[in-house]
């Protein structure tokens, strides 16, 4: 275990002893409702989670986010909340509204806008100086109720079922040195796997599919999440591509409305409901119905990258 690791591990437990609010809402997890749901060969945890209902029904239009205060911010974190450092440029945090047993948030020191590139190489590093986690990043609208505050997430590796699906719905794409790109295809959630030993050479070929990839508007990264991990052979670096950042059911009058705000964790097979009727609701056909409004289908992708590399 790295020394980072330990350390994040013990702030976890002081966590649980001393902040009122983690401790009510971890110890919730435990009693959390949740099914299994399975699309194809691959599955899905439904949660009822209804302490990520402040997230999940987040205003994260310009106007809502430049009227209240960032919670990301130094200055602005609860006192509660212990703090470790990473770079001196990120915070270590405990997700106080959590939705895996050992969930981290890890925001940027600075305010600064959630974008990926230039900061992946952090990302990477980081993932190998927590072994036993998966980071995971949300775009700026796909799922991130901050998009005004660069943040990565991790929770424990095998947490999510994607961390061990992306072993086995992949096919070889491109290979550079010290770098390969597979298409990743979990039926409709569709992607890309980065496998690599190397951070810049990881770095290089995400830039490559970042150029490849369409983008929501000029100036903009591709709608997207993420999610890295290392372990001894070194790095994989999952990316799932969006194509809009929530369903028409989330602003549906009711009945209809099913208030689905989809991120990492839900497209990694943690997929949240924070109403009872919603988590009632939540069966095969709803979530991959969810799934297919927000990704691409894997056709699709693979046609927008083929000309790029040549295949």
């Amino acid at each position: 275990m790295s020394a980072l690791q330990d350390e994040v591990l013990r702030m976890l437990e002081r966590q649980l002893k001393e902040w009122s609010l983690a401790a009510q809402n971890y110890e919730a997890l435990n009693q959390v409702m949740t099914h299994e749901v399975s699309l194809g060969d691959t599955t899905v945890r439904v949660q009822f989670n209804p302490a990520r209902s402040v997230l999940t029904a987040a205003k994260v239009d310009k106007e809502s986010i430049r009227l209240r205060p960032c919670f990301l911010c130094p200055d602005h974190l609860p006192s509660e909340q212990l703090r470790l450092s990473f770079q001196n440029r990120y915070l270590i945090l405990c997700n106080p509204y959590a939705i895996f047993h050992k969930h981290l948030t890890i925001p940027a020191c600075e305010h600064a806008p959630q974008r990926i590139q230039t900061r992946l190489a952090d990302m990477l590093e980081l993932s190998r100086l927590l072994p036993d986690f998966t980071l995971f990043y949300n775009g700026p609208r796909c799922g991130a109720s901050a998009p005004d505050h660069a943040h990565f997430q991790a929770a424990s590796w095998g947490d999510m079922p994607i961390d061990r699906e992306t072993d086995t719905h992949t096919r070889l794409l491109l290979e550079r040195k010290d770098a390969s790109l597979y298409a990743l295809h979990l039926g409709s959630r569709n992607g890309f796997v980065i496998r690599s030993s190397s951070i810049p050479e990881a770095v290089g070929l995400f830039d490559s599919l970042c150029s490849w990839l369409p983008v929501p508007a000029e100036g903009e990264e591709p709608m997207m999440n993420l999610f890295a991990h290392a372990d001894e052979s070194g790095w994989r670096l999952t990316v799932l591509v969006r194509r809009c950042h929530r369903p028409w059911q989330y602003t549906a009058a009711e009945p209809g409305r099913f208030l689905s705000s989809p991120g990492a964790a839900d497209l990694g097979g943690v997929f949240i409901t924070v109403r009872e009727s919603d988590f009632r609701r939540a069966d095969a056909t709803m979530i991959d119905d969810i799934y297919q409004q927000v990704c691409f289908r894997a056709e699709e992708l693979e046609r927008q990258i083929a000309e790029k590399i040549g295949k």
